[in-house]
């Protein structure tokens, strides 16, 4: 029996008990154990608990200690301000929404900022109040870092979460980005700055660009405009009809993964990409542009429906043999991209 497992046997014996004692440490182990799931504390940092008071929940306050979901922080950009860079302190988050000023700055380094489910199974939705990310990540910021189990929004002209460059082996997981409940925003993820950025997973998440309720992203799940990232990896993700963004020559492309920056020896792999309908060009799924160089894009599959599209939506722009392309699916069929949309 897993330790999960096992708390919960325990809570099976003792209900009845009234003894607050009780059911307060059961509380605390299991929620220490939901955040476990996504990010394992090593034993190292700190541990800080945030509770915004969504739904209803009696908010935290930035005056409380954090060290117990009992005594919580209001806000994550608090609960930051305390952490040590390269401690590998936690922050769990509970009913976390609108409490905190937007963007949060990710300005400490191996900082893990775990969102917790709650009794629905969702993740906590954060959405901004005004025209902006959710997560920031100044120049040089927020290496090793890790942002995971959230339902994130956006203003109108950014992406949830935005990194200005030089923000090296970040850690996204498990999260969604333009859920039904959650604001439009532009992309999910934008690597903004020429300031190379090293490393870094993006793994597990989803990015919706239509579907039921007002929550979409308009443009891109991961773009990549003007930045520079080395070596990172993107794997596992699923892209729900995302319209992509402009090329500069009036194509409309990569409305999953639109690469027109600098990619440089970076792994593409097992994406699932429905590019949606009327895609007017090629390279509406994955686009990468004359500046990207080694990648490896492999066993992602993309179609728009149940009839095999009449355009590829995979364009690789950045001449023969400078990314390998493996085992990639449109529709049914392997293929291999186009060299222009």
């Amino acid at each position: 029996m897993g330790l999960g497992s096992t708390v919960k046997a325990i809570w099976q014996l003792l209900q009845g008990t009234t003894n607050p004692d009780v059911v307060a440490l059961y509380n605390n182990l299991y929620q220490r154990l939901e955040g476990a799931r996504m990010g394992a504390h090593n034993g190292r940092g700190a541990i800080y608990f945030v509770n915004g008071g969504a739904d209803g929940v009696t908010a935290g306050l930035d005056t409380n200690d954090g060290l117990t979901p009992a005594n919580a922080f209001l806000t994550i950009a608090h609960a930051l301000s305390l952490c040590t860079d390269d401690n590998d302190d936690f922050i769990y988050c509970f009913n976390v929404y609108q409490q905190d000023v937007f963007p949060i700055e990710v300005n400490r380094n191996s900082v893990h900022i775990i969102g917790i489910a709650g009794p629905d199974g969702q993740w906590p939705l954060m959405v901004p109040t005004g025209n902006t990310a959710i997560f920031n990540f100044a120049v040089g910021a927020g290496d090793n870092c890790e942002i995971a189990g959230f339902s994130l929004g956006a203003g109108a002209a950014h992406a949830c979460i935005e990194l200005q460059g030089d923000n090296s082996m970040v850690w996204i997981h498990n999260c969604s980005f333009g859920h039904l409940w959650a604001s439009a925003g532009q992309d999910g993820i934008h690597y903004l700055n020429g300031a190379t950025t090293h490393g870094g997973i993006v793994e597990d998440c989803w990015f919706y660009g239509d579907g039921v309720g007002a929550g979409k992203l308009t443009r891109c799940g991961i773009l990549c405009e003007n930045g520079w990232v080395t070596q990172g990896t993107w794997r596992n993700n699923y892209f729900f009809k995302l319209a992509g963004k402009d090329d500069g020559a009036g194509n409309i492309v990569g409305g999953a993964i639109h690469g027109a920056g600098w990619l440089d020896q970076v792994a593409v792999i097992h994406n699932k990409i429905n590019v949606g309908d009327g895609e007017t060009c090629h390279g509406n799924g994955i686009y990468f542009g004359a500046n990207c160089n080694g990648c490896l894009v492999a066993q992602n599959e993309a179609n728009d429906g149940l009839a095999v599209s009449t355009k590829n939506p995979y364009v690789d722009e950045s001449g023969a043999n400078d990314n390998a392309w493996i085992s990639n699916e449109w529709g049914a069929t392997i293929e291999y991209p186009q060299t222009t949309p």
